[in-house]
């Protein structure tokens, strides 16, 4: 523990039976607060100290990754971004749910034989499964709705020949509200960033908008001519008042597991005071994080974030923007320029925002 400051008591277990509730498979393991970070081998001193200086990172929804989600609307936008979102979680064995939010009973394009709510949620529920069908056969993919285990109401078995396990969900309510609260049993939330309700004005819609401000998971927004290729360069739009180790933990685990080079661009004013402290800052964090890639600052002069950071953006081939606050108030004002800001408006670069300690398993 000298080595990392972490005061703490060390545990040997033997006994198996604790080893097995413990979801513990191969031995040895090392768990650190009760999460499973290393079985099968014996972590050198300096992967445990990195291990140790990240422990925050392994309550984080983005590192954990389990299950990504893809609100969609049927629209050709979402349909990019449920591909988007398929060819991630191919990547990170991650298992995909796509959501509906319906706020009418007078959607679809099918008339229900009822007028109750389950009537048209069941037309609507066909229509989805209809459309994942068919948005993923443009990817050679053959997708077949679960279906309903006997005698177990609610548990549903996948096909076997669809990999990752693909589910599918109607929900109820305002679709900013209704995905902000399903948003609490997902890592990661998969957007398009314009729709068929009119959006395609701005690359951030009102639902976008409203999402991005109060969910409670990450959330990534695909623009509708993004195509995933990787993450090979990205871009960390620095905020000092809002750092901590957290966040570039979260972004730098996030950009490692692509193989990823992470730029951290800071825009603001020149002759900022304290400058080369909070370089430091970001390097020792950086260091501690244990990415393999080096290094990388950049200090931009300007009074416009959205701007500066879509030139170094265009200059550097970067493939996604990460903002990460703790400030939701900073965030608004993010977004408001980047809805008016026309640069920005056809850019093919997503957009990642992590609310930081508040998107943790819980």
């Amino acid at each position: 523990m000298e080595s990392t400051t972490v005061d703490g008591k060390i545990a040997e277990i033997t006994e198996p039976t604790v080893i097995q509730a413990n979801g513990i498979h191969t031995l040895p393991a090392l768990m650190i607060e009760g999460d499973l970070v290393s079985e099968g081998r014996v972590p050198d001193v300096a992967e445990i100290v990195r291990l140790l200086r990240n422990k925050g990172l392994f309550k984080s929804k983005l590192f954990q990754l389990r299950c990504i989600s893809v609100p969609v609307d049927l629209s050709e936008v979402s349909a990019n971004a449920l591909v988007f979102a398929w060819k991630i979680a191919e990547k990170m064995h991650s298992k995909l749910e796509i959501v509906y939010a319906m706020d009418s009973i007078f959607e679809g394009s099918e008339p229900s034989p009822s007028g109750f709510l389950s009537s048209y949620t069941k037309t609507m529920q066909t229509e989805l499964d209809a459309f994942i069908r068919e948005t993923m056969k443009t990817i050679g993919v053959d997708y077949e709705p679960p279906v309903q285990l006997p005698g177990a109401p609610g548990e549903f078995a996948a096909p076997e020949n669809v990999q990752p396990h693909i589910a599918s969900k109607v929900i109820h309510g305002a679709p900013d509200i209704a995905i902000s609260a399903y948003s609490r049993q997902t890592d990661l939330l998969v957007m398009g960033t314009t729709g068929r309700g009119g959006l395609g004005k701005k690359i951030f819609g009102s639902v976008s908008l409203e999402v991005s401000k109060i969910a409670h998971c990450p959330v990534l927004f695909v623009p509708r001519a993004s195509e995933f290729r990787g993450f090979e360069n990205v871009v960390y739009a620095s905020d000092f008042e809002s750092l901590n180790a957290l966040s570039v933990q979260q972004a730098v685990s996030f950009t490692a597991r692509f193989d990823g080079q992470i730029h951290f661009v800071h825009v603001g004013p020149g002759g900022e005071k304290n400058l080369e402290t909070q370089i430091q800052h970001f390097e020792s964090i950086f260091s501690a994080a244990g990415s393999g890639k080096p290094f990388l600052f950049r200090k931009m002069v300007s009074s416009d974030i959205v701007p500066a950071l879509s030139e170094y953006s265009f200059y550097h081939r970067i493939d996604l923007l990460v903002f990460t606050t703790h400030q939701r108030d900073f965030w608004d004002n993010i977004l408001h320029k980047s809805v008016t800001d026309e640069v920005l408006m056809n850019t093919e670069r997503p957009i990642l925002v992590i609310h930081s300690d508040d998107d943790m398993v819980v």
